[in-house]
């Protein structure tokens, strides 16, 4: 899949979808080449944030504090994945829909793709900027999902497809929300 296809996959059922569900990449490929090294951006970048700008973001947190919230952070992405991954599955499941756990791990990290790279933004010591963009991130998934679980299911116009995915939108909000909880707690104490 090439990168005009993705960003097309916002706004299309079909452009970038049909090639990438064509193409049935298996979890541990979808892992080692999208999840791991995309879901490294946010831990390296709250490590930036930290050393560079943690008298602004959370002035009560050490260095070590700043590395153990990339570590925790990092986890609970790799495990937020798995587990949207998991749920889209079993939503499928529920609805009659063929889809296996490896495409629904697979439309898990591709919605994830924007809230990952949403964290570059902590380039800029703005938390206002920072929480903009980091919903829009949030916007982007939910397009992607909006998008790509009717063309993952093969059925764009069925309402129990429908209902699957916003299901799976509110559910996805809501781990984004417990993340970026994550983040938030050390930077209340500002």
């Amino acid at each position: 899949m090439k990168l005009a296809d993705y960003s097309q996959m916002f706004v299309s059922y079909h452009e970038g979808w049909d090639q990438l569900v064509a193409a049935h990449p298996d979890r541990k490929a979808v892992f080692y080449k999208l999840v791991l090294p995309l879901s490294m951006i946010p831990a390296f970048m709250i490590l930036y944030a930290g050393t560079m700008y943690g008298s602004y973001y959370a002035p009560l947190l050490s260095e070590g504090g700043w590395l153990l919230l990339a570590g925790v952070f990092l986890a609970a992405e790799l495990g937020t994945v798995t587990l949207m991954g998991w749920v889209i599955h079993q939503l499928a499941l529920r609805q009659a829909v063929d889809n296996s756990y490896d495409g629904g791990y697979l439309l898990a990290a591709v919605a994830a793709v924007p809230m990952w790279l949403s964290s570059l933004t902590l380039f800029v010591p703005n938390l206002t900027f920072n929480i903009v963009c980091a919903v829009l991130g949030l916007l982007a998934a939910c397009a992607l999902v909006y998008h790509g679980v009717p063309t993952m299911a093969g059925h764009e116009r069925r309402d129990d497809v429908r209902d699957m995915t916003y299901l799976v939108m509110w559910i996805g909000a809501g781990s984004w929300a417990i993340l970026s909880i994550l983040i938030l707690l050390p930077m209340l104490g500002r």
